[in-house]
């Protein structure tokens, strides 16, 4: 069997049995000699670093959630309060005159009386897109503006009585001249 570098040495008596020892002593200490200051301190440093971002990251995120919270939270209080504007305000449909109006480029029709009718047209009640039960609600003008700052994806139609016909026109033209009784044509 070959002898170790070492044990040559000292059979050929270059080196003595105390060189040896010191030798070996030498390089287990070397090799269970901990790590360097500068190294220790650069690990250390690299940790801190790790978990700082970790922790602005996580930060992020969490802020970014409590926002997507809050507007969460901010729509369902301004869609509660649309519910209950509509609901305390609502003007009761059920009549005898259709009333048309558009919506999403579609023809919708409304049951109204005449009354409600007139008021529709004059502009002093609106039409509102109830999201609660799918319908719409006829409402008075200060509660549709009100709706309409809340939210602008509902629907409301209010009729603007400045936007008259031509025939409209002309009848307003002539209102104040009083036709006689025995005219005929």
């Amino acid at each position: 069997m070959a002898l170790s570098l070492q044990e040559q040495l000292k059979a050929s008596g270059l080196v003595d049995e105390k060189k040896a020892k010191q030798l070996e002593r030498a390089k287990r200490k070397e090799t269970k000699k901990p790590q360097k200051k500068s190294e220790k301190k650069n690990a250390q440093q690299e940790a801190e670093l790790a978990r700082r971002l970790a922790q602005k990251e996580k930060a992020e995120r969490d802020r970014k959630l409590n926002e997507e919270r809050n507007r969460d939270g901010e729509w369902r209080a301004k869609m509660a309060q649309i519910r209950q504007l509509i609901e305390t305000h609502r003007i009761a449909t059920q009549g005898e005159v259709k009333y048309n109006f558009t919506h999403a480029g579609k023809v919708k029709q409304l049951w109204v009386d005449a009354r409600t009718r007139e008021q529709l047209s004059a502009g002093t009640v609106a039409i509102v897109e109830s999201k609660a039960d799918g319908k719409y609600a006829i409402v008075p003008v200060d509660v549709a503006h009100k709706i309409q700052e809340r939210s602008d994806e509902l629907f409301v139609l209010i009729a603007n009585p400045k936007q008259l016909s031509k025939l409209e026109l002309e009848e307003q033209a002539y209102a104040e001249f009083a036709i006689p009784d025995d005219l005929d044509w």
